[in-house]
């Protein structure tokens, strides 16, 4: 569930352009880095609620 939380963040400050990836200075780089821990935490929530 956090990584959901914390995609959210990266994706819009990502986007915005306030924030960027650290050693890239890619704010692109960070809005994707966003994308997949969105996309992660997802996953993970789909196989924990599977395995109940």
């Amino acid at each position: 569930m956090w990584n959901i939380i914390i995609g959210i963040a990266f994706v819009i400050g990502g986007l915005s352009g306030q924030l960027a990836l650290r050693g890239f200075d890619s704010p692109e780089g960070l809005a994707a880095f966003g994308g997949i821990l969105i996309v992660w935490g997802i996953v993970q929530t789909v196989r924990a609620k599977n395995a109940e």
